[in-house]
């Protein structure tokens, strides 16, 4: 799994939380869509876009155009939204190929991640009901926090299936937790109170987040 283009991805990954924390924004329209595009070099060259790592592929793909999406002006973001949206989507139909069996731990795992999915989108909502211009997003901001409440919790399942690898699993939970929370503090920054280095503590999350997604695919789905 270690090659150059999983190398490159990381360091474009360093450029790019040095360009945001020193706020380069130039250097961040390179770095930004750079560190996914290798990321994505590397996931083809391991493993490829057959089978179950086609859904991972996919949702890599996703957040790639997410990514530009969100680097344009303001009208652009729900566009943005709507691809990470997708993402999500496609990381939950990979995470459950094939649907785990019913379990005790996936209800209990169920019930806690849907309540703090519920707390975090009340402290969202709050924000967005404060502004009118901003009441409008209230409805897809609910819809995208569903899908990624989804993802973790599947993310999360893979702890408890026969299926994974406790190495591949523990990517997987490490990485949904990552991404769930990078996505959960851009909102919280954007809807409700900005607070310093935001933008900083939302990359980091959220590319270590990418990156154990798809290495956790490529562990699980693939021969080493």
């Amino acid at each position: 799994m270690l090659n150059l283009l999983l190398l490159l991805a990381v360091g474009l990954a360093l450029l790019d939380w040095f360009a945001v924390w020193n706020e380069y924004e130039q250097m961040n329209y390179l770095t930004k869509p750079g560190t996914l595009i290798a990321m994505l070099a590397w996931f083809w060259t391991v493993g490829g876009m057959q089978g179950i790592l086609l859904w991972f592929g996919m949702a890599l793909v996703l957040s790639l155009v997410g990514d530009v999406l969100l680097l344009l002006p303001e009208k652009y973001f729900i566009f943005g939204l709507a691809a990470f949206l997708l993402a999500h989507v496609l990381y939950i139909i990979g995470f459950n190929q094939p649907l785990p069996q019913p379990s005790l731990p996936m209800y209990v795992l169920f019930l806690l991640v849907g309540a703090l999915g519920m707390i975090l989108f009340a402290v969202i909502r709050a924000g967005l009901m404060h502004k009118e211009s901003r009441r409008k997003l209230v409805t897809p901001v609910l819809v995208y926090s569903i899908a990624i409440e989804l993802m973790l919790f599947s993310a999360l399942m893979t702890l408890f299936r026969a299926d994974w690898q406790p190495i591949a699993a523990g990517l997987a939970a490490s990485g949904g937790v990552l991404f769930f929370f990078s996505d959960s503090l851009l909102a919280y920054n954007r809807f409700v109170t900005v607070f310093t280095r935001a933008r900083f503590w939302v990359r980091i999350t959220y590319h270590l987040g990418q990156l154990a997604l798809v290495a956790a695919a490529l562990l699980n789905f693939t021969v080493m």
